[in-house]
């Protein structure tokens, strides 16, 4: 996202149970909990990064207000998310599964091929990504979801990995800049967070 290709073009404000803003009318860009952004070299292509957790009831309007602000032609929608390993059913147990690790659930739109195995029964997708694949399905629209699921309780480098494939499949791989130190870059964006979340420290 700082490599200079992307371009902050929005954000959303939130409130709920969870996710609580002081000033809400004069909310900054780096204390939303929605952003927004657009690739600089096709205005077609957007990304939003959601940071907070979206209730039940807030779903179907953020749905509306995201999406009915986009052509839906030639639309096509690709969700990264993540569960702990433990929500994962399985006949086999969660111990001696390779975490983390991906499964893929997409649209009858979606002609490509998922880049890792589908998301197997009796599993289900929760919150807003499964809500904006249901939008997705409900309005024709081409759509896959990947669903990591790791060991960990926050986001740290070897899931962040694990979505690797993704980013080097037939749609993503276009829009994503080859950087050689990106694994570098990717342990001080941990490193910082582990330090910001240490409540001893």
């Amino acid at each position: 996202m700082n490599s200079g290709v992307w371009e902050e073009v929005g954000y959303a404000k939130l409130w709920n149970e969870w996710c609580r803003t002081a000033d809400t009318v004069h909310l900054s860009p780096t204390d939303a909990f929605c952003v927004f952004y657009q690739l600089k070299s096709n205005p077609l292509v957007f990304l939003c990064q959601c940071s907070c957790y979206i209730a039940e009831d807030q779903q179907f309007q953020w749905l509306e207000k995201v999406f009915g602000s986009l052509p839906r032609r030639n639309m096509k929608v690709t969700v990264l998310t993540c569960r702990h390993v433990t929500e994962y059913k399985t006949s086999e147990s969660t111990c001696s599964l390779p975490s983390p690790f991906l499964r893929a659930l997409k649209t009858q739109k979606f002609k490509d091929s998922a880049c890792c195995p589908l998301l197997e029964q009796p599993n289900i997708v929760h919150d807003l990504p499964a809500a904006v694949l249901s939008y997705c399905q409900v309005w024709k629209i081409p759509a896959v979801l990947y669903l990591c699921y790791t060991d960990v309780m926050k986001l740290d480098l070897v899931t962040v990995e694990a979505f690797k494939p993704v980013v080097s499949s037939s749609s993503l791989k276009s829009l994503v800049k080859n950087i050689p130190e990106s694994t570098e870059i990717l342990k001080k964006l941990m490193t910082t967070n582990e330090i910001q979340s240490n409540i001893y420290t």
